[in-house]
């Protein structure tokens, strides 16, 4: 097997500037999907009498599609429902010259990803200790207050591993983007390759640059993990601390402070 090198070393430039579509792509649907997964975990916590049912059937639907249907299915579908509503209400403009295409598969990723990463922020709702949400009750917190302040930010640093995973899958992911006119890696590298039909070069160097981003967002990461878990043992050591300090103090009222 011959590779052609130069045709490679060329390459690479072009399908590099696709990366920017790539990361946008991914850093926008998962944002959608980390909203939808936190919408979606309240409704199924709070177990809301209506929302409830439709959002676990929603989601039993959405996890047993494949995500290539369902990028086909907005590639197709979202066009026909925004020219009916074009057609009925004064709201939007249809033209189909000017469809957003990397729109539609960014509703997509959500979608097929903000159910599953539903499954991430209930169990990690569920994994906090009961004790905080009743401690949160005891001083007047409202429930919303309870989750900004106190459950919420337990919550997260429980689900960033898993998140994390998401993130990494859903880059990789966005590949599949390809086939509805989106030029992000994969389409960039595919299309450099129509004159020459180096197309094995062409899906190594989109290779090795998913490659090197994967491992790039990996580090960056694990850094954020392992910042998230300093801070908590730092302040689980000082609560502790305190208590120990003023359980001292309590047998003890009449000597100098304990030596640290």
């Amino acid at each position: 097997m011959h590779l052609n090198v130069s045709f490679m070393l060329e390459d690479f430039p072009v399908v590099l500037k696709a990366l920017p579509v790539t990361l946008g792509l991914t850093v926008l649907s998962y944002a959608g999907a980390f909203l939808i997964a936190c919408l979606f975990g309240a409704v199924i916590l709070h177990k809301t009498k209506v929302l409830y049912p439709l959002i676990l059937v929603f989601n039993t639907v959405v996890k047993g599609i494949p995500l290539l249907i369902q990028l086909l299915f907005c590639y197709y579908g979202i066009p026909q429902l925004l020219k009916l509503l074009s057609e009925k209400t004064d709201l939007i403009r249809y033209d189909p010259k000017h469809l957003s295409y990397f729109a539609f598969a960014a509703v997509a990723f959500s979608i097929n990803y903000g159910a599953y990463m539903t499954d991430v922020v209930v169990s990690s709702f569920k994994a906090v200790d009961p004790g905080q949400r009743e401690a949160a009750d005891a001083i007047g917190m409202t429930k919303l207050q309870g989750i900004w302040y106190i459950t919420g930010l337990q919550a997260l640093k429980i689900s960033i591993p898993g998140l994390s995973n998401y993130f990494m899958w859903l880059l990789k992911a966005t590949s599949l983007a390809s086939i509805t006119n989106v030029f992000e890696l994969l389409a960039t590298s595919r299309a450099s390759t129509a004159d020459n039909y180096a197309i094995l070069e062409g899906y190594i160097v989109a290779a090795a640059i998913y490659w090197a981003v994967c491992l790039i967002a990996e580090h960056l990461l694990k850094k954020l993990n392992q910042a998230m878990k300093q801070e908590e043992m730092i302040n689980e050591h000082g609560r502790t601390g305190t208590y120990q300090k003023e359980a001292w103090w309590k047998r003890n009222p009449e000597r100098c402070e304990p030596v640290r």
